[in-house]
C-alpha cells in the first residue's frame, strides 16, 4: 500500500505508541546505547579502515596527545568533527521531511541533542523508515568512500565521524526498530522530542 504524508488522520486512526527522549526513563536508556554503539562501533570501524588501508601497517589511528597542546588540537579537531556531523546528520533528516512533506522541517539545538522535525505532518511508515535511517547510511557509505583514497592524515577525523554519527544515531535506531515491528499502515509524527505513532482503531491493541 502506498501511503503518503498528511497533516490530519481520519477518525479511524488513534495514537499507540508514544516514544518522549525527554522523559527520564527513556533519556538515560538511551545514552546507554549510545554509549554501547560508540565501542562497538570504535572497534567495528578501526578494523575496518586497516582493511581498507592496509598501507596504515602499524601506525595509530589516535590523534597525538602528548602534551597540552596536542590535546587542545584534538579537542578542538573533536569539536569540528562533531559539528560537521551533526550538520550533515540533521541536515538528511531534513532534506527527507522536505523531500516527502515539501515544507521546511524544523530544527533544534537542545545542548545535548539536536533534532530535524515535521511536528505538523503524518508521515507513512515506509517513508519515515527512510526518513529515519538516512543519515546513518548516508554518512556511513560517504566516509568508508572517503577513507578508501582520501590521506593518510584524514583517517582519524573520518573514523571519528564514523564512530560519532552512528552512536549518534541511537535514537534513529531505536525507532526504526519500534516501527518495524508495526503495520504497514501506520503513520508517523516526529516533534523532535517526542516520536509518535499511529495505527487504525482496528490495530490500536497492537503491542510495541
Amino acid at each position: 500500500m502506498n501511503l503518503d504524508p498528511t497533516l490530519a488522520l481520519s477518525q479511524e486512526y488513534s495514537l499507540v505508541k508514544r516514544l518522549d527522549i525527554r522523559e527520564k526513563k527513556s533519556l538515560i536508556l538511551i545514552n546507554m546505547l549510545g554509549v554501547v554503539l560508540l565501542i562497538a562501533s570504535w572497534f567495528l570501524f578501526t578494523k575496518l579502515v586497516y582493511w581498507i588501508r592496509p598501507e596504515l601497517g602499524n601506525k595509530t589511528l589516535f590523534f597525538s596527545m602528548q602534551g597540552i597542546l596536542d590535546t587542545l588540537v584534538f579537542l578542538g579537531i573533536l569539536l569540528l568533527v562533531t559539528a560537521v556531523m551533526l550538520f550533515f546528520h540533521e541536515g538528511l533528516h531534513g532534506v527527507c521531511f522536505w523531500a516527502f512533506t515539501k515544507t521546511h522541517p524544523r530544527f533544534a539545538f537542545k545542548g545535548f541533542y539536536a533534532y530535524a522535525a515535521a511536528p505538523d505532518w503524518y508521515l507513512p511508515k515506509g517513508k519515515y523508515l527512510v526518513t529515519a535511517l538516512t543519515p546513518l547510511a548516508g554518512i556511513t557509505l560517504t566516509c568508508l568512500a572517503l577513507i578508501a583514497f582520501v590521506n593518510l592524515s584524514w583517517l582519524p577525523a573520518l573514523l571519528w565521524m564514523l564512530v560519532l554519527n552512528t552512536s549518534g544515531s541511537v535514537g534513529d535506531i531505536w525507532v526504526a526498530i519500534t516501527l518495524m515491528r508495526t503495520p504497514a499502515e501506520v503513520y508517523v509524527r516526529d516533534s523532535g522530542d517526542i516520536v509518535e505513532f499511529y495505527a487504525q482503531v482496528k490495530q490500536s491493541k497492537m503491542t510495541l
